[in-house]
């Protein structure tokens, strides 16, 4: 059955009205998730829009192109990408924990690893028998199996946008003067600035530099229960015995977490809507820079460079992070998908009928 020009140029201006509003809401500000879903969806509705008006009028070519590549892109992903991720993970994830102290957040590398080698195991198992039935028993596994299975790829989905979204913000420019640059803290090694802190604070005197040293150095961080001292007041020693006029850092020593770094910082400023550089670590870029958005400051995010071994851990605690900040989003986003599985499950399974394979 031919699908109408009509509902086919619909697609297409759907899919252009989406394309539209993610590569406006990336010039414009990048610090949304959801920009990179609607560039990729927009890329999609007019290729298979396009393709399906083209072979409605005699060539089918293009349509046939646009179906090869994707499916391509899927094998390509399943058959290579997958095992090479899973290798990465679980030898990423080794290193860390050699190189570094053993905990959890450390750990994650390696234990998404360990998932994803399990996982197609772990949905065989849940998968129920290949003929249909319409029995109790069968329908629990089918909906538990289903169920599972969009929780899977909700995930995967998830953790792609966020990594795509921080990618695509870390090569923004700084378009205008700031007049701060806010440092984040991130924990003293026995009262002194360790080599990951000292990467972030090299990295904010550098933008510093880069504007003539025009912008105020706000290092932030209070004092923890494991620590002789604020940790503002000893990156602001570091910064001073590398050079840096006194007269241009100042110390933010009262809070405990990235937003309070970011509140507190705030707080020292003329104007609380004047532009600033956050710099902190790479793997955190992206997060922080949602958490200006969300704090409403006109801030730009910059990373400072990260051991290659610690960044996949380091990146799957700061999605876990954002996870628990959108808690709500998330539980909601999960409830929906396993309602629906369920319907599934109630309704088209049985209509599919007892006995088919």
């Amino acid at each position: 059955m031919a699908v109408a020009p009509t509902l086919l140029a619909v697609v297409i201006a759907l899919g252009a009205a989406l394309l539209a509003t993610g590569i406006v809401g990336l010039i414009r500000d990048g610090r949304r998730i959801a920009t990179p879903v609607y560039v990729t969806m927009g890329l999609g509705l007019i290729a298979v829009g396009t393709g399906m008006l083209l072979a409605s009028q005699g060539h089918p070519v293009p349509l046939i192109v646009i179906v090869a590549a994707a499916v391509g892109v899927l094998l390509l992903g399943n058959v290579v990408g997958y095992p090479l991720l899973m290798v990465f993970l679980l030898y990423s994830g080794a290193t860390v924990l050699r190189r570094e102290n053993r905990s959890l957040g450390n750990a994650l590398a390696l234990l998404a690893g360990i998932a994803l080698l399990l996982l197609p195991s772990t949905l065989g198992m849940l998968a129920p028998p290949d003929t249909v039935r319409t029995d109790a028993a069968y329908m629990a596994r089918y909906a538990v199996h289903l169920s599972a299975t969009v929780v899977v790829v909700y995930f995967g989905f998830a953790f792609a946008a966020f990594t795509a979204a921080s990618l695509l913000y870390r090569w923004r420019r700084i378009r205008t003067v700031p007049v701060a640059v806010i440092v984040l803290g991130s924990g003293l090694i026995n009262g002194q600035v360790p080599p990951l802190l000292a990467a972030r604070l090299r990295r904010g005197l550098g933008i510093q530099t880069q504007f003539q040293g025009t912008p105020v150095i706000i290092t932030s961080g209070g004092q923890g229960a494991d620590e002789p001292r604020p940790e503002g007041e000893a990156m602001r020693d570091y910064l001073l015995a590398q050079g840096a006029d006194p007269a241009t850092v100042v110390a933010e020593t009262e809070s405990r977490t990235t937003e309070e770094n970011l509140r507190y910082s705030r707080r020292l400023l003329a104007e609380p809507s004047s532009p600033v550089v956050v710099a902190t670590s790479n793997y955190h870029v992206f997060r922080a820079a949602l958490l200006t958005r969300t704090l409403g400051m006109h801030a730009h995010v910059v990373g400072a460079p990260t051991a290659w071994y610690y960044f996949p851990s380091a990146t799957l605690r700061e999605f876990a992070g954002v996870i628990r900040d959108r808690l709500w989003f998330t539980a909601l986003s999960i409830a929906v998908l396993i309602i629906l599985a369920v319907t599934f499950t109630l309704v088209i399974v049985p209509a599919i009928g007892p006995g088919t394979t």
